[in-house]
């Protein structure tokens, strides 16, 4: 399976005017927007150096953005948990925390710029964030952790703003007093907030009030502020460079993390199946309807995006749109790049149909939980029917 065979024809350059990418977009020095979609979760393609500049200028802008740092758990829970699901979908930066992610990339599409961990990342961000003048929150963990980490970070940097810390009494996420956290964050007016609740919480936490709070830039850690508490002990670098962390983690809390890492497994061999399946089986393309026309949709016989430049535009352009049908039939296979700008749009617009899918698509599609964000209709009139 090649993700940039078309059916001999040339690819990235769809048919309706409102699609053409044919425009030069200089990109140097800027982040990518579209997100690489892998198994139903965008993961944006950055570096540490990028998330952290990209932190930097959100805390600027002043508008309230959530990061995420999800790894195989996430695409796991993911599955069976949309919630989650649209969490990680809607997040402003979703980055790579984790080895299965970036090792599959390649054979979906781009690959990954590497892994960009929570617990690396944390006080990186801290160090930053003196230089910058940017003040942080730590919130979570155990009683006492979060105030004992912003302790550490503020020995390890002295002009350090730390904002606060608390570690709210445990509790679900519907059972916390969201109104006492949101008061103490309203008024300690952090720019940085790091939510140490556990994934999925967190993240669904941060989600919750991303729209209401004044926080410039929250992002779900895990167990980080354990780790710089010195709670907990991280894997030894060895450990980490081959790629053996969460075999580390397993071993020093095996009653915990025992059914979470079985779990995961079961779905990295499914994935990796998967993966073989879709690389060696043929192409079943689909019947095509004669009707195809839009029905008061813009309709747009896609056929591909091969550049994360081409991908931009072709989000911005559709924007322009109310509903839209992207006919499949002229491509054999839709790339990581290609679904996360499809994903762009359907959170930009009102509606996103897919038409003509064949069956690669169809089976990737399923096995990722896609369907529910961007539905794929058999025929004009199922086409139709979705719209509505």
């Amino acid at each position: 399976m090649s993700p940039k065979k078309r059916n001999g024809k040339k690819t990235g350059q769809p048919d309706h005017p409102a699609f053409q990418c044919r425009e030069k977009v200089l990109m140097l020095g800027v982040m990518q927007n579209t997100p690489l979609v892998l198994f139903g979760i965008p993961f944006h393609n950055v570096t540490f150096e990028e998330a952290i500049q990209w932190t930097v200028d959100r805390v600027r802008s002043g508008k309230p953005g959530v990061i995420a740092t999800a790894n195989l758990d996430f695409i796991v829970q993911a599955q069976t948990d949309v919630g989650l699901r649209n969490v990680l979908r809607e997040a402003d930066l979703v980055i790579a925390d984790g080895f299965p992610p970036v090792k599959l990339a390649p054979f979906y599409g781009p690959p990954l710029k590497g892994r960009v961990t929570g617990s690396d990342i944390t006080p990186m961000l801290a160090a930053r964030a003196e230089k910058e003048g940017i003040s942080i929150y730590g919130l979570g963990a155990a009683e006492g952790v979060a105030a004992k980490a912003m302790e550490v970070l503020k020995k390890r940097h002295p002009a350090l703003k730390v904002a606060g810390a608390w570690s709210p009494p445990y509790a679900p996420l519907d059972k916390m007093d969201h109104a006492e956290i949101l008061r103490r964050l309203a008024e300690a007016k952090p720019d940085i907030l790091f939510t140490a609740f556990g994934a999925p919480k967190q993240d669904k936490f941060n989600h919750m009030h991303v729209k209401h709070w004044n926080v410039p830039v929250a992002i779900g850690i895990g167990g980080t502020l354990d780790f710089i508490a010195g709670i907990q002990t991280r894997a030894p670098a060895w450990v980490q460079k081959i790629h053996c962390e969460w075999l580390w983690r397993w071993g020093t809390d095996p009653k915990r993390l025992t059914k979470r890492y079985v779990t995961n497994i079961g779905f990295l061999i499914r994935a990796v199946w998967l993966t073989l399946q879709l690389r060696l089986i043929k192409n079943v393309p689909a019947r095509v309807d004669p009707s195809a026309s839009s029905h008061g949709a813009t309709y747009c016989e896609f056929r591909g995006l091969e550049t994360p430049a081409e991908a931009e535009v072709f989000v911005q352009k559709s924007e322009s749109s109310a509903k839209l049908v992207f006919d499949l039939r002229a491509v054999e296979w839709l790339s990581s790049l290609e679904i996360g700008a499809l994903l762009e749009v359907s959170k930009k617009v009102q509606k996103v149909v897919l038409l003509h899918a064949g069956s690669r698509v169809r089976k990737l599609f399923e096995f990722s939980k896609l369907t529910d964000r961007l539905p794929i209709a058999g025929s004009c009139a199922e086409a139709l029917a979705l719209l509505q």
